[in-house]
């Protein structure tokens, strides 16, 4: 990794991608790139004090971005559901019988960590994906390109975003980027992931529009490679010099996961630099796309979208090197638009964004319907209007986490209601309580201002003083009981042991918090 490269490439990709000759007599595309753990506070496209972005910076120039975007979900598979349907991530969700859950325990091979099916960090062994799969009668983004004649293909940089779970429905060309069958001159995968989106591009022919979907993993899946921690463009912050522990699982929090540590000490600096460096070579790569479409002829006539899946955090919420909780470090991420349909270009739109909005505005931008069973808003008039907000909402939600509940999101405060004993592995329910009993595992409410607060509290302390709680309160007991209509008794509590009676309401909790 050498300063010089790291700086050369992004800048000269700026300047041949973002000032694009017209092109003519060529088909309309959209290109959505969903990267991984990027969250909007480390791009310099949204203010931050690094150049880590470049690219970026100048597609939001010249085109736009929204201020306030949040994930749908912290853990990848909601996340992508939503994003690609434009419904609640729980939508997706399956609730197995105990009969199938012990099933699922049985096909595990020996030595295998329960753990890592709950976790962003899954692999396709155990019960994890079991639990996911989009329904077939759901709305797909793809589905409806499909259906007006666009040519469609997804390019997924993880196994777990398979056609197995659904994810594939809609697009002619659907291709996971196994690394086990990487070429040996293929470059990594990120890379590869860039070069088959654009083999693929190449066969397309001009009169046709197109929809194509770039997944990129490598922000989660670098820290697993060796070189962490070595000297980059970036050098770690002085005062981070806190050394977070290291834990001996996945199945963790307050600690680095096992898989994301190669060797040695590192502080919290030397981590934040090395994720803040490969954001610049996820840049460069996003640079690459632009510099071929403009090659192509295409830059002009493709409206691109960039924006995160989910955040990471850096210890902010209980959690190092991955996502999972409800926190503003697994949720803020950025939504970068560049079109023609952009008036006035270089304005930053203000006002709540759940990446719900992703789907209906990608139909509503290219004049296609928006199927009524998309949950999200469309922001196209935001883009193609001049001095229009975001679509107005008081709240945006998030769920499907590491715990069970949701995070109600205001334009100033958050609510977090949690509940630790939903969480399916005894080991990340001991990390979270130091111990192995259900002892204070109960439901629990947080509420704080996210503007002023980087790091949430952890417990729910004095809420009944706090006069601005009850909208917050009421909205996400209104949500919950939302998703239990629409799920039945269960609701989003898979955790609930069958045998038992009848669940309580979701909401319970919630409801009991001090007023």
């Amino acid at each position: 990794m050498t300063p010089g490269g790291i700086l050369a490439l992004p800048l000269a990709l700026v300047a041949s991608a973002c000032g694009a000759r017209p092109s003519t007599g060529v088909a309309p595309g959209v290109l959505l790139i969903v990267v991984d753990a990027l969250r909007a506070d480390h791009l310099s496209a949204y203010g931050y004090d690094r150049d880590t972005t470049p690219v970026l910076q100048e597609l939001a120039r010249d085109g736009l971005r929204f201020e306030q975007v949040f994930a749908a979900a912290p853990l990848m598979l909601p996340a992508h559901a939503a994003l690609l349907t434009g419904c609640e991530p729980d939508l997706a969700r399956r609730f197995l019988a105990p009969e199938f859950e012990g099933d699922a325990a049985r096909e595990r091979p020996s030595g295998h960590d329960r753990s890592r099916a709950l976790e962003p960090r899954a692999t396709l062994e155990g019960a994890g994906e079991r639990r996911w799969s989009i329904p077939v009668r759901a709305p797909r983004l793809a589905v409806e390109f499909l259906a007006a004649g666009y040519a469609t293909a997804a390019f997924v940089d993880h196994e777990l975003l398979s056609a197995a779970s659904g994810f594939g429905r809609g697009f002619q060309h659907h291709e996971h980027l196994d690394p086990r069958r990487a070429e040996h001159w293929e470059g990594p995968q990120s890379a590869r992931a860039v070069d088959h989106f654009l083999k693929w591009l190449g066969d397309v022919p001009p009169d046709r529009p197109w929809f194509a979907c770039l997944h990129l993993n490598h922000l989660e899946r670098f820290w697993s490679e060796s070189g962490v921690g070595a000297e980059g463009y970036f050098q770690p912050r002085p005062e981070l010099t806190r050394i977070p522990p290291v834990a001996n699982t996945d199945s963790v929090f307050f600690a680095v996961p096992r898989s994301r540590w190669r060797s040695g000490v590192r502080t919290l600096g030397q981590y934040e630099a090395a994720y803040d460096d490969e954001i610049r070579r996820v840049d460069a790569e996003i640079g690459r796309v632009c510099a071929s479409l403009r090659r192509q002829g295409r830059f002009d006539s493709t409206t691109l979208h960039v924006l995160g899946a989910f955040g990471m955090q850096f210890g902010e919420a209980g959690m190092f090197l991955s996502s999972g909780r409800y926190s503003m470090a697994d949720l803020a991420v950025p939504w970068i638009v560049h079109s023609r349909a952009v008036q006035r270009p270089g304005r930053s739109i203000p006002g709540l964004v759940s990446t719900l909005d992703v789907a209906p505005t990608l139909l509503a931008l290219d004049g296609l319907g928006i199927p009524r069973a998309m949950s999200g808003h469309s922001q196209a008039a935001a883009v193609r209007e001049p001095g229009t907000p975001a679509a107005r909402r008081p709240f945006v939600f998030a769920s499907c986490g590491l715990q069970e509940g949701c995070v109600v999101i205001g334009e100033r405060h958050a609510l977090e209601y949690i509940v630790p004993r939903g969480m399916g592995d005894a080991q990340l329910r001991r990390s979270w309580t130091g111990e192995w009993s259900d002892r204070a595992l109960q439901p629990r409410v947080l509420f704080y201002d996210r503007l002023e607060t980087s790091s949430p509290p952890l417990d729910g302390g004095d809420l009944g003083r706090d006069p601005e709680l009850g909208p917050y309160r009421a909205a996400a007991i209104e949500w919950l009981q939302a998703q239990d209509k629409r799920h039945g008794s269960q609701g989003l509590m898979g955790g609930v042991d069958a045998g038992a009676a009848a669940p309580a309401p979701r909401d319970a909790g919630l409801a009991e918090a001090p007023r």
